[in-house]
């Protein structure tokens, strides 16, 4: 794998992480704001945040399939987000990581050290 390519995997896994854990984190609040009226709100202000990282991984993940087998792209970005939303969910939002997850996670490693390797 090239390293620009290196590069975006990792700027996709890290956009769709933080997007995901950003809006996880703020709905609950901006759902409250709303149904009170209040469109414009920091929790809004928020979820407009993780939307544009979101929209911004949809944009590196296009890129990542002009440049690459779809066979390859997909498994590997996919495991790894998988995998560091996993442990960032642990990490940040005290999420439960059980022992089958963690063998889970990594056997989805394992599994993209191979595709990434063939």
């Amino acid at each position: 794998m090239r390293t620009g390519d290196v590069i975006l995997f990792s700027v996709y896994t890290i956009t769709s992480v933080v997007s995901l854990l950003v809006i996880k984190m703020w709905f609950p609040a901006a759902i409250s704001k709303w149904s009170d009226g209040a469109l414009v709100s920091a929790p809004s202000a928020w979820i407009g945040f993780g939307a544009m990282l979101y929209v911004t991984s949809f944009l590196v993940w296009m890129t990542i399939l002009s440049r690459n087998e779809l066979s390859l792209a997909y498994p590997t970005a996919i495991g790894l987000t998988l995998v560091f939303s996993t442990v960032a969910a642990r990490l940040i939002l005290q999420e439960d990581l059980s022992a089958m997850r963690i063998i889970g996670m990594l056997t989805i490693m394992l599994g993209i050290i191979l595709v990434v390797r063939s």
